[in-house]
């Protein structure tokens, strides 16, 4: 049995070990080329449940972007309509000027090259077109951009037409806005004017596919856990369980290395129980992390509607806000609806809703439902999330 800590993993960020996305990677890279060729750009992005590898993937496109020699500058909401923010992300090293007995804030690079703050836009455009390289801009957690980082009143107008100078490739160089974000991105970015994306330039994220998976925990296995003989029996019982998810390989991941440290790398059935196991608590901790601040009754309403659901299976939206009207009344309903896909609890493609993951479904079936159902392995993913660009 395990004895010691192997340490933390992370589960944001780059992955230690990439997998699959061949195809997004491919329409991403043919992007770059495109831009590069044409002096021009476009948004790029990608948007997908809770912990389906959404930031990891933005990373291996930096990584594209990098190869091709493309500079890289990380922004958040406000760098789309406050220059003084927008050149802070371009260029981190140059310090910002306080006037003392003063509110006013000057940044040098901007006044030295007397570029007027009294047209944001214009200002923004030209602190764009200024960058001698390709430019690739990377906004994560883009959702936020349609609540606690809407532009402020005054200042969506400059937000739209930065975002469609950018979109619609407009500043005679190449730029592209890189964005990843829950399944709500994109209504966000249609409040702000952008309703319409490029061929494959809309991206939404699903589970890896079984390969991609596959080696993916083998990778974790064989070179961090350094398994000794065949993992290929762990590997196939974790997958079984994991859907695909890449959150879930790391919950499963952190209590395999530990287990092997401790079986001095031997791969035993009994160790395998034992992950299993604390896997499937971790597991459990992150469903009970995204259903945080969702209160019980919320909570017990969302089971009933999705205990005659298959796992995995989805419903339409009209049969979801007729459930939480006769429950709620239909402003409460609404509200309720929109936050269950911010919190990541419903996920929506081409229309259909669904919990993400089977195992969340039967865990929030199982726990607050009276109608209890035992969650099957064999259960393969959602249907509509796979391993592919699934741009509109």
């Amino acid at each position: 049995m395990r004895t010691f800590s192997s340490g933390f993993i992370l589960d944001r960020g780059p992955a230690k070990y990439f997998h699959g996305r061949k195809q997004i990677l491919r329409d991403f890279g043919e992007l770059l080329q495109y831009s590069t060729q044409n002096k021009s750009g476009t948004t790029f992005l990608i948007q997908g449940a809770p912990g389906a590898g959404k930031t990891a993937l933005l990373h291996e496109c930096e990584k594209l972007a990098r190869e091709g020699k493309w500079k890289i500058a990380r922004i958040y909401p406000p760098a789309l309509w406050y220059p003084e923010e927008l050149q802070q992300c371009l260029d981190p090293k140059k310090s910002f000027q306080i006037e003392a007995g003063s509110a006013q804030v000057r940044i040098p690079s901007i006044a030295q090259a007397g570029i007027s703050m009294s047209r944001p836009f214009q200002t923004i455009k030209t602190l764009l077109r200024k960058e001698k390289k390709p430019l690739l801009l990377i906004l994560d957690e883009a959702q936020t951009l349609g609540t606690t980082n809407a532009p402020p009143q005054g200042q969506a107008g400059i937000a739209t037409n930065v975002l469609n100078a950018i979109h619609n490739g407009e500043l005679d160089k190449p730029v592209i806005l890189l964005t990843g974000g829950l399944g709500t991105t994109s209504d966000a970015f249609r409040k702000l004017g952008i309703s319409r994306f490029s061929r494959r330039c809309l991206v939404e994220l699903g589970v890896l596919s079984k390969e991609a998976e596959q080696d993916v925990l083998r990778d974790w296995l064989t070179k961090d856990g350094r398994a000794k003989g065949d993992p290929s029996a762990w590997i196939e019982a974790i997958s079984r369980e994991t859907h695909g998810w890449p959150q879930h390989i790391l919950s499963y991941v952190k209590p395999a290395l530990d287990q092997l440290r401790a079986d001095k790398r031997v791969m035993t059935a009994e160790g395998l129980n034992a992950v299993l196991e604390e896997g499937r608590a971790g597991r459990s901790e992150y469903y009970e992390h995204r259903a945080h601040g969702f209160g019980e009754e919320y909570r017990v309403s969302f089971a009933k509607l999705f205990a005659k659901i298959p796992l995995g299976g989805s419903i339409i939206g009209s049969k979801i806000r007729s459930f939480l009207t006769q429950e709620y009344g239909p402003d409460e309903a609404e509200k309720l609806f929109h936050r269950a896909l911010h919190k990541g609890i419903l996920h929506e493609q081409a229309g259909r809703y669904a919990v993400p993951i089977p195992s969340m479904h039967d865990w929030l079936v199982s726990n607050y439902a009276r109608e209890q159902i035992k969650f099957p392995h064999e259960t393969p993913p959602i249907h509509n999330l796979g391993d592919r660009d699934t741009s509109r």
